[in-house]
């Protein structure tokens, strides 16, 4: 294995001492430059855990990870291809009782010996993505900065982006997104930030976790079960802030963000948001009361931190979104708000309230909804109040697509409306493309499951 510029501060011996593993063969080399489950980003160097999924099993590409220049693999159990990769002697083979468990052990002692760096953990029902990257583009301003890529913020996915921290690392900013019980606890386990930031309290997989209160009590641990916290930041007007606070503590550091911040906010519809930060007269470029709510925590963490005013708004005006994330689409005389990477019931009202009030800068505004997933039985409750909320908005056109949405489509029927319902995307395609035209603000937004962004790119490829 060729040592790398890029390599991690771990030895073999530390990997085996962390995970509790045992060497089943040697490799070529002693570098290794991160960490993946997936084969397919194997490469010169890297740490592939095979991790058994609901869909495949990492232990079926093992061989594959080792031909891709793999310098270890971390295997739960043995097979006839992992054998013969044993005798290749291409990669070390660890084995671990639980390669997950591993995955995370070896990340929380890569963490650890990084002592001096400040970690900034963010949680919430929405916005923890967008908040990330506006705390790591003004904590930039201050020093190096190392963030989670995308959405990588599960028990695997944090435990992953660990291996991005380098000595010159001065700040870290990463997700900590949570969707069953006790796995605030493994995250809080490997990235021990000192501080903690909590979007809000709303109702993403309340499904699995149960109730708005299990919710807020399993987010809640990232202050209550984090011997390392520092500071704590909640949004002012969140309706668990008092418990929120609580959970941080009397002796600890505890920060409200919001609104309260800024003076002369005002939007300005496709084109962002206008605000005054201090001295320093703020254009934000992404869109919504929502994202000026990120915006807030991001400042709020910022000062902490000792940023200036001057760097927070060079920062948040340099501000861009991504992908399925508040994306606006100008084709063919249409707007195209893509908010579809992921949705829940506060993400869809807070959108809704956006577009009423960009309605007046359009010739009308159209939504094209799909289905929450993961609701459980709260589910026809949430969609039927979605639906109320749609009612009294000013869309020319509602178009919702999912079973689940049908409960939308029941109360905006008991309302006296005529908005347009299909299971089936073929037909919602067909309806939606007919009926918009230019001139027209179309919001898309659902579950990421829903694929929406299908839609997106039909509308997009119709304006060219």
């Amino acid at each position: 294995m060729q040592r790398s510029k890029n390599e991690l501060a771990l030895s073999v011996d530390e990997i085996v001492k962390a995970t509790g593993g045992q060497l089943l063969s040697s490799g070529e080399g002693t570098y290794f430059t991160g960490a993946c489950t997936d084969s397919r980003m194997a490469g010169p160097g890297s740490i592939f855990f095979a991790l058994k999924g609901e869909q495949t099993d990492g232990h079926l590409f093992v061989s594959s990870a080792a031909d891709k220049g793999a310098g270890m693999c971390v295997v739960e159990r043995l097979t006839p291809d992992i054998n013969k990769t044993i005798e290749s002697g291409k990669c070390y083979i660890l084995q671990v009782q639980d390669a997950l468990a591993a995955l995370q052990a070896l990340a929380r002692f890569y963490r650890d010996k990084f002592p001096a760096i400040k970690m900034v953990g963010i949680t919430g029902s929405s916005g923890k993505t967008t908040t990330k990257e506006l705390i790591a583009s003004i904590l930039s301003k201050l020093g190096s900065t190392v963030c989670s890529k995308g959405n990588l913020n599960s028990e695997i996915g944090l435990p992953l982006s660990m291996f991005s921290i380098r000595a010159e690392h001065k700040f870290g900013v990463f997700e900590m997104g949570i969707n069953h019980k006790g796995e605030m606890d493994a995250l809080v386990g490997v990235l021990h930030p000192q501080v903690g930031v909590v979007t809000n309290i709303g109702t993403a997989h309340i499904g699995i976790l149960g109730s708005q209160d299990n919710i807020a009590f399993e987010k809640g641990k990232i202050f209550s079960e984090n011997p390392s916290l520092e500071a704590g930041f909640v949004n002012e007007n969140d309706d668990y802030a008092d418990y929120l606070q609580h959970q941080v503590g009397e002796e600890l550091q505890y920060f409200t963000y919001g609104a309260s911040m800024a003076e002369g906010f005002e939007l300005k519809g496709t084109e962002g948001s206008e605000f005054t930060l201090g001295e320093e007269k703020i254009h934000f470029p992404l869109m919504g009361k929502y994202n000026f709510q990120n915006a807030m925590a991001a400042a709020a963490v910022g000062r902490y931190f000792g940023a200036t005013d001057t760097q927070i708004k060079e920062a948040l005006e340099g501000a861009s979104t991504m992908f399925g994330r508040g994306e606006l689409y100008k084709v063919g005389g249409i707007d195209i708000l893509c908010d579809c990477y992921n949705a829940n019931l506060e993400a869809v009202m807070a959108v809704v309230d956006f577009a009423s009030e960009a309605a007046s800068s359009v010739k009308r505004v159209v939504f094209v909804l799909g289905s929450l997933l993961e609701q459980g039985d709260e589910s026809d409750s949430i969609h039927a109040k979605i639906g109320r909320k749609l009612s009294y908005s000013d869309a020319s056109g509602i178009f919702l697509f999912g079973n689940e949405m049908k409960a939308a489509y029941d109360a905006l029927i008991d309302a006296g409306k005529s908005p347009f319902w299909s299971p089936e995307y073929e037909a919602l395609e067909k309806a939606v493309v007919d009926f918009v035209s230019p001139g027209d603000l179309v919001v898309v937004k659902g579950s990421r499951g829903m694929a929406m962004e299908r839609i997106v790119e039909k509308l997009k490829s119709r304006g060219k």
